[in-house]
């Protein structure tokens, strides 16, 4: 069926049709890119070029992610739906999920620390007070460029270490941009002390970070990079897509588009950008060596998008004519034929207001805004170049409300860098959520505690996180797990499993590892003797309704093989539930094995594994042995001197388990039982009550859908009562928006437990709040980069004078192109029409208006 785009103009036609070769798709804001990808992946389903899986796209911003997919599905229906459209975050996060049972020492069951819960970790591991923002963000680039020059062996410290020095000798200006202190100037102390302290912190927040079943944004890209460097991995997945579209290219760093790169393989590509919307340069973002790469080894097709349905006349002709004024050169080169409105409205002038200070600068915003000829304030907005000038703004504007009749005051939002799922009151929430999902999160507990927990203070919690209890193999997680709180010892019941010779070790192999989707194709298990002897063995093969596809590669066994030898998997998982029932599980990352079981008996209609508790072989070795190399079943296999090496054959695996599992038995477990007991019985009565309350939520997440669930957490735990208590009544209603967005993300499809990991995925690699604005007729206000692809009727761009924007530092050192990128993107956002004022007094000096003003001709300008 062939698609009608008689709407899109020659170049979005020729973006849309060309199929075959690989495209640089250049597009200035407001150009109708969004569409034109949309409408490209429409065709390519209508010519049948591809399979809706096979087509990727990749964006920047969640915000974009799900205007694409939304536009997809528009276009292509249902087939638009199973389009493959994620952040480049969202993206590592499937490839780590996807591989890491099978590649990597990562935890099945991670979870995503953000940037809140990493900085209370860091907090716990540095031995003195620095700023803990400006460590986090040394850390994140210490780790990037260890992953960019490729500086790893057994000994993280190490590599770190010449890592930094490394970055010193080729870029100390770049260490010394991060070493600063909380008012962001440059702290002389930290960087001196960060190059003697800095790679051993790293590699201790690193094993730390793993140890607890969590990983940060920077281990999504670093970790992605290392799968995607073994050539299997990389093969497989770049043989999933044939055609890869990636959006805003301009933000992405080179070791981001390195990564990609890997996947690239026969795939027809896309890379679509605005080379004056790079606005990130001081996260890796460098545009033109990406650009040179891309056009370099792939030879794409160029495509310019050059006329504009965003703005007036006006104001499109008046940004063209400042980004010419600012890059002449390149512009020239980049776009020789200029913009043009689409638009036939004029438009009105730009506004200048010159005002005395910045309460003056308020009061004339918020009187101007009452003048506006609108209803939906969601259509205004307020733009700066820092959060800062945004909390001082917002101060003035609450004072001029409180003047204001009660029916006539302006809605504000001010959204600073405490996004929603950041916010005090939601972390509370998924807190508990997450410590249900992962038994073993600290970190989620650690907050529980801090807030509500009654009789354990901060002082406690550093006793039980002290590196004694570390060595006897004690995490505070374990004095809520009610086997460990019952026995007085967390791995009492695995002892005493041993000695029952109740302990069944399993695993399995699949047809791929999404836990939801994919079908178990061999099952084992084995129970073991009180010596660890084998006392009897299940072993079977599935017969799948699912391809095995690339993960044939991994266990050998192929489509036609599993026709002719599988059985009926019905058949063969209830008969591996009666073997294993009632059994102390155990495996190596076993949570995958675990969840994909349990999804298949789900998608079967069979019950429920019926087991005791599991422990995982990952797990136990983290906690014994923290500093080894790596924890991966054939490396510990080699330390633990196994006579049974591990092979990705089911069977041949648990042998390797069974035997490791016996060596920390003897070596670790068995030895230090004693010494936990001691500790236990000092302390698990002050958990008793949260213990009791986690455990009960615990039993009902199987069976509630997430947002059941939040609501019961926000009741039951006392949440609401809490902020109502302390009369924060946002916070309560902050706490009821969660709750519907839970409820409308919530896909009913797959089952609770699956659901909940989805949500806190979403939860946590969100990095918007603009979207309570639909919900809310608000006026936000916001940092340019906060801005980046959003659009507005009337836009007000304040704090536009010299030493805020550009800003004092980058006028010091003359690096003005990224602000100068930074002004273009401010001035574009605008639909209608845009409101500059800049204040001539700031902290008691007087001040000159931005030079960038200068660049925007007069004749689109009005002086009020």
């Amino acid at each position: 069926m062939e698609e009608d785009f008689s709407e899109l103009n020659e170049q979005q036609r020729q973006a849309v049709e060309e199929l075959s070769a690989n495209i640089l798709l250049l597009a200035p804001a407001g150009t109708g890119k969004t569409n034109t990808l949309a409408c490209r992946i429409a065709n390519i389903l209508a010519k049948e070029k591809a399979l809706p899986e096979e087509i990727l796209c990749l964006t920047f911003t969640n915000k974009a992610c799900r205007e694409m997919r939304e536009r997809v599905e528009a276009r292509a229906g249902e087939a638009g739906s199973r389009v493959v459209v994620r952040t480049f975050h969202g993206f590592c996060y499937d490839v780590i999920k996807t591989e890491a049972k099978r590649h990597s020492d990562l935890f099945a069951d991670f979870t995503i620390f953000d940037e809140t819960d990493c900085r209370g970790l860091l907090k716990d591991i540095l031995a003195a007070e620095w700023p803990l923002m400006a460590v986090q963000n040394l850390v994140a680039q210490l780790k990037e460029k260890r992953a960019a020059y490729g500086y790893y062996s057994e000994d993280a410290a190490e590599d770190y270490r010449r890592t930094l020095a490394q970055l010193i000798q080729k870029e100390a200006g770049a260490v010394k941009a991060l070493a600063v202190d909380d008012s962001y100037h440059y702290y002389a102390r930290l960087f001196s002390g960060w190059q003697d302290w800095g790679p051993s912190l790293t590699a201790e927040y690193d094993q730390r970070l793993h140890g607890l079943h969590g990983l940060d944004f920077t281990d999504l890209i670093v970790n992605a990079g290392q799968l995607l460097a073994q050539e299997a991995v990389a093969v497989k997945w770049a043989r999933r897509f044939s055609y890869i579209n990636i959006d805003e290219v301009q933000d992405t760093s080179e070791l981001e588009y390195g990564i990609i790169a890997r996947i690239f393989g026969s795939s027809r590509l896309l890379l679509c950008g605005d080379y004056f919307q790079t606005i990130y340069e001081w996260r890796g973002s460098h545009p033109e060596q990406v650009l040179r790469s891309y056009q370099q080894e792939y030879h794409p097709r160029r495509i310019v998008l050059h006329e504009n349905y965003r703005s007036t006349q006006v104001l499109l002709n008046a940004s063209f004519a400042s980004l010419q004024a600012l890059f002449p050169e390149r512009v020239s080169a980049l776009y020789p034929d200029g913009l043009q409105a689409v638009s036939q409205e004029h438009g009105e002038k730009i506004v200048f207001k010159g005002v005395m200070d910045m309460a003056e600068e308020a009061q004339w915003i918020y009187y101007a805004i009452q003048q506006l000829p609108v209803q939906d304030y969601a259509r205004v907005c307020i733009l700066t170049r820092s959060n800062r000038y945004n909390k001082d703004l917002s101060a003035y504007f609450r004072s001029l409300g409180r003047l204001q009749p009660e029916n006539q005051r302006l809605p504000f939002m001010l959204i600073d860098e405490m996004k929603f799922f950041r916010r005090q009151e939601v972390k509370d929430v998924l807190a508990f959520l997450r410590l249900i999902a992962n038994k073993h999160d600290v970190s989620s507990l650690v907050r529980i505690l801090n807030r509500f927990g009654e009789g354990i203070g901060p002082a406690t919690i550093r006793k039980l996180s002290s590196a004694e209890y570390r060595r006897a193999g004690i995490r505070l997680t374990d004095f809520i797990d009610p086997f460990a709180r019952r026995d007085g010892d967390p791995f009492q019941l695995l002892q005493d499993a041993l000695a029952q010779e109740n302990i069944v070790v399993f695993d399995v192999e699949a047809t791929g590892v999404d836990t939801t989707r994919d079908e178990i194709i061999q099952i084992a298990g084995i129970r073991l003797g009180k010596d660890g002897s084998i006392k009897q063995e299940f072993q079977r093969v599935l017969r799948p309704t699912r391809r095995v596809g690339d993960s044939v590669r991994v266990h050998k066994m192929s489509d036609e093989w599993l026709a002719q030898h599988g059985q009926d998997p019905a058949q063969v998982l209830q008969e591996f539930c009666e073997f294993a029932a009632g059994s102390v599980i155990v495996g190596h990352n076993v949570t995958y094995d675990l969840r994909i079981l349990g999804s298949h008996l789900a998608r079967l209609g069979l019950p429920q594994l019926s087991y005791i508790c599991y422990y995982d072989t990952l797990d136990i070795f983290r906690r014994f042995y923290p500093n080894l190399p790596n924890h991966k079943l054939e490396f510990l296999g080699d330390y633990c001197k196994v006579s049974h090496k591990s092979s990705h054959d089911a069977l041949d695996d648990i042998k390797a388990t069974a035997e490791i599992l016996m060596f920390a038995l003897q070596r670790d477990i068995g030895p230090q039982s004693a010494q936990r007991r001691e500790y236990f019985a000092v302390w698990q009565e002050k958990f008793a009550g949260l213990a009791g309350l986690i455990d009960s939520f615990r039993q009902r997440a199987g069976d509630l859908r997430p947002w059941q669930l939040l609501g019961k957490i926000v009741v039951e735990a006392g949440i609401s009562e809490y902020y109502t208590q302390h009369k924060e009544y946002q916070r309560v209603e902050n706490l009821r928006d969660l709750f519907r967005q839970a409820r409308d993300l919530d896909d009913e499809s797959i089952r609770p437990l699956d659901a909940i990991e989805r949500f806190l995925r979403f939860t946590t690699l969100s990095n918007t709040e603009l979207d309570a604005l639909t919900k809310k007729p608000q006026i936000p206000i916001i940092t340019v980069h906060q801005a980046k692809g959003s659009e507005f009727d009337y836009v007000f761009l304040a704090g536009m004078q010299a030493g805020t924007f550009p800003g004092f530092q980058a006028e010091k050192s003359g690096k003005l192109a990224e602000e100068e990128r930074l002004f273009y993107v401010a001035i574009t956002r605008a639909r209608k029409q845009l409101f500059v004022s800049w204040c001539q007094q700031r902290y008691g000096h007087y001040v000159h208006q931005s030079p960038f003003l200068a660049t925007i001709p007069r004749q689109y300008v009005q002086n009020m």
